[in-house]
């Protein structure tokens, strides 16, 4: 699983090839597009075209993709040796050659080797050529050598590609021969292959599987090339990582700000009503405890003053007279809210009955003799029945 994550990591999920070869003396690009779901591997594409602007409309922008070189650009000779070195073996097919001048790659199987020279300018204009179109070239391969990669995938011992006859035995390459090729499918591990665009196959699921089974005198530029391929798409995932990193922490810090926000809003409104009430509340206890000074004053002034005018009134009131009310400094409204306390001041309301006229008379001037009495004034008298008489009195004092 980590090793299928890597390569997701490094290559993405399409892995792409493509074919230069000869079709008629016009060169054709023959390309296979495969992409891997989960464990499986499908044709996502294949398709030929005449040039590579053609070809890069048709694939996505930085694609990697191994570079098959199989056309009249690329000479192929077949040698048996026992020798295993590479660079002996191309002298040995090549003996006049300059290499210099030429990349060369061999597929050595058993004592037959397999040997496909190009010149180099070739190869790396065609590189820079795909370059310039954002496709990147990750891998290059000559000839028909390519092939190896399906022998194991494939059940017949003859097989066809764009130009050439390939035999195998023991899942070995055998012969490659080049002829007129007439079209064929091949089916390997379920999916229908034609005979054109088998080496673009394999050089994609080269990729795939990760396998290198030839011998080159370029593999530090093989090596450069899929180095620069991973460093820009290191750099294009860290940018849409680091990209989609950083959103993903600007949506959580939107939503947490809009959060406490909101919070911060509401316990403001519930301290801007709290002190609304807290305000309410101190004006209230205020205008409580003035009016409960005033009532406190007037309790205490009750209290020292009205036992003393009760007691004076009372010691030198007639058996005739029986009050009924003695009222100290009486409310002059009725208390309401929000509305301050008003009595008469320095005045005494008595009421009663009385049953001699003459003795409520003479208890009238003689309440009006007291030194602390300013006045007397009868505010009501009149007759209940025969003998008894109602009265309301009301007795002024001296200011203090």
């Amino acid at each position: 699983m980590l090793d299928n994550f890597w390569t997701y990591l490094q290559f993405g999920n399409r892995f792409c090839a493509v074919e230069h070869t000869s079709n008629e003396d016009a060169e054709v690009i023959y390309a296979t597009l495969l992409n891997r779901s989960k464990k499986e591997l499908n044709i996502e594409s294949s398709f030929e075209e005449k040039k590579i602007e053609d070809l890069s409309n048709k694939l996505h922008k930085n694609q990697h993709i191994v570079l098959v070189l199989n056309n009249d650009k690329v000479l192929s000779k077949t040698i048996e040796s026992e020798q295993q070195d590479s660079l002996k073996l191309v002298y040995k097919a090549f003996s006049n050659i300059n290499l210099e001048d030429f990349y060369f790659e061999v597929l050595s199987q058993k004592n037959k080797h397999f040997i496909a020279l190009c010149r180099k300018d070739y190869v790396n204009n065609l590189i820079e050529e795909y370059s310039k179109q954002n496709l990147s070239i990750i891998n290059v391969s000559l000839g028909n050598n390519l092939i190896v990669n399906i022998s194991e995938f494939i059940d017949k011992n003859r097989v066809y590609t764009s130009n050439s006859i390939i035999q195998f035995e023991n899942n070995q390459v055998l012969q490659i021969e080049k002829d007129s090729i007439p079209l064929e499918s091949y089916d390997i591990n379920g999916l229908t292959i034609s005979n054109n665009h088998l080496l673009s196959f394999s050089g994609a699921l080269q990729t795939v599987l990760n396998s290198n089974t030839t011998k080159t005198n370029f593999s530090e530029e093989k090596g450069s090339l899929l180095n620069n391929y991973k460093q820009k798409r290191f750099f294009d995932q860290f940018l849409k990582i680091g990209g989609l990193f950083i959103l993903g922490l600007l949506l959580i810090n939107f939503f947490a700000f809009n959060h406490y926000f909101n919070k911060v809003n509401e316990l403001k409104q519930v301290s801007e009503i709290n002190q609304s009430t807290k305000n309410q509340i101190i004006k209230l206890n205020e205008s409580v405890s003035k009016k409960q000074k005033t009532v406190d004053d007037l309790l205490k002034s009750n209290c020292s003053k009205s036992s003393f005018y009760n007691d004076r009134i009372i010691n030198i009131l007639p058996k005739s007279i029986l009050l009924s009310e003695f009222n100290y400094q009486p409310l002059l409204k009725r208390i309401k809210t929000d509305k301050g306390i008003e009595v008469d001041k320095n005045s005494i309301s008595i009421s009663g009955d009385s049953n001699n006229s003459e003795v409520f008379s003479s208890y009238i001037n003689q309440l009006e003799q007291e030194d602390w009495i300013n006045k007397v004034d009868i505010i009501n008298y009149g007759t209940t029945s025969s003998n008894t008489s109602n009265f309301k009195i009301k007795i002024v004092l001296n200011d203090e």
